[in-house]
């Protein structure tokens, strides 16, 4: 192969020397950005997975309050149907009783009846006494008149006559003292007979009663011995729940275990692969200074300009008297209330939103391959940003994190290996935020950014060959 050919090779390999390098960067940070969303992942699953631990420990201390209910249920219910027992007995004994009590009435409504009939009988044997006194007493007068027509020989017949006449007399009076006895007695008789007919109906409904207490009796006890077999049931489910509940917990557990013993080793490769990142970012650093990479290059050139044109906006309104030096410099970051993330304000906002913003408007809308653009102090604030991403705040943590840089912090590991270099400028592959769970990996270049010889912070430009 001659010596030319050897020169072609040689150069095309240095070609893709950088753009290799600069891939393996993108795929180191892409990499850790990869580690870092999967242990982000971890620690929400383990958080959830604690409170799940949490909710099954709750599980289980809810399981044992109801078998402990159960137990005490089925205590009840044994008690409940012993006392029913006893007062099933007790009440069969009494309803015994008034069932005896009952059957008297019924036998005292029968006499009571046949009373009254013989009372009706006496009354007509009376009514007949009455009658033959009457009849008697007619007689009577007849004979006494038969007498005096006889005159002394009819004398003493005429006295038995009398006497016949007075007892006649005397036994209607006896008829009709029995008579109103008699009806006096039928009177108390006949209210006797309608109160007991009166108690003989309720006598009839108390048996019903009767009837329906014993049925009803017999009902309750047959629930409480269902509830006593249901709460058995119950009994039994709640061992088996809580032996399901047991082995959720150690399964848990194991997993716990494992998940943290994980999570450490994603923490490790994580560290690792910082480094390797960090590695990687100087390696890709080191062969763009080389010159090796003039694409990359040329990115830095265009960098370096706007740099020089953001410096210079600011001197010369430090110049005319627009912008006060200490204002440039003020770090006393104000908190704008309710912001998150958290974003800050300080005296250099104002202006810069006028003064540099446009700048970065302009620059980030040339495209492909600038992907954006900012200017961050030497702490890591940004006063302003494109307008872009400088909306106003919606409560909405992803869009907010998107959407609202201005006033944001961001000190990442390279922002603070830039601000401690002296070179004219750094490189570097770092993921860019998007919203929070999505990011995008960038190429940056780091200007140290000078006002009137004094470091205010670095010019940054992101960019990308991806498309």
């Amino acid at each position: 192969m001659k010596h030319a050919d050897f020169e072609m090779v040689d150069s095309k390999s240095l070609d893709i020397i950088p753009e290799s390098c600069g891939e393996v960067t993108v795929g180191c940070a892409d990499v850790a950005g990869i580690i870092r969303a999967v242990i982000d992942s971890s620690e929400k699953l383990r958080a959830e997975h604690g409170a799940l631990q949490g909710t099954v420990s709750e599980l289980e201390a809810d399981q044992q309050k109801v078998a402990e209910a159960s137990d005490e249920a089925r205590l009840l219910s044994e008690r409940a149907i012993e006392r029913l027992g006893q007062g099933t007995t007790l009440i069969q004994s009494s309803l015994g009783e008034i069932s005896g009590l009952l059957e008297l009435v019924d036998t005292l409504t029968q006499h009571v009846t046949g009373f009254a009939a013989a009372m009706e009988q006496v009354r007509r044997c009376s009514q007949d006494i009455d009658q033959i006194a009457e009849t008697t007493n007619i007689l009577a007068l007849n004979a006494t008149i038969e007498a005096m027509r006889a005159g002394d020989a009819g004398r003493t017949f005429a006295v038995v006559a009398n006497e016949v006449k007075s007892l006649a007399g005397e036994t209607r009076r006896a008829t009709e003292e029995i008579s109103r006895t008699i009806d006096t007695l039928g009177g108390e008789a006949q209210s006797v007979i309608e109160q007991i007919e009166t108690g003989a109906e309720a006598s009839k409904n108390a048996k019903t009663s009767v009837a329906q207490i014993e049925e009803t009796l017999g009902g309750v006890a047959e629930l409480v011995e269902e509830v006593d077999r249901q709460n058995d049931q119950i009994a039994r489910a709640t061992n088996t729940i809580s032996g399901h509940v047991h082995k959720v917990q150690d399964v848990l557990s194991s997993f716990d275990g494992a998940a943290i013993e994980n999570e450490s080793k994603l923490q490790n490769a994580h560290r690792k692969m910082e480094s390797l990142e960090m590695t990687a970012s100087e390696m890709f650093d080191g062969i763009v200074k080389a010159g090796l990479s003039p694409k990359d290059s040329a990115i830095v050139a265009r960098a370096q300009d706007v740099a020089k044109e953001i410096a210079a906006r600011a001197e010369k309104a430090i110049e005319d008297g627009v912008l006060n030096i200490d204002a440039l410099f003020d770090q006393d970051y104000k908190p704008v209330a309710g912001s998150n993330p958290p974003r800050f304000r300080t005296a250099l906002s104002d202006w810069a939103d006028s003064n540099w913003r446009p700048v970065l408007d302009r620059v980030a809308g040339e495209g492909a391959p600038i992907k954006m653009c900012s200017q961050a102090d030497m702490r890591g604030f940004l006063p302003t940003h494109v307008t872009e991403h400088s909306r106003a705040p919606t409560g909405d943590l992803a869009h907010d994190t998107k959407f609202c840089r201005n006033g944001r912090i961001i000190f990442d590991p390279l922002d603070q290996k830039a601000k401690r270099s002296s070179a004219p400028y750094m490189m570097a592959v770092y993921r860019q935020e998007g919203d929070g769970q999505q990011y995008l990996v960038v190429r940056n270049v780091y200007v140290p950014l000078y006002v009137n010889g004094r470091r205010w912070g670095d010019f940054e430009l992101a960019y990308t060959f991806d498309g």
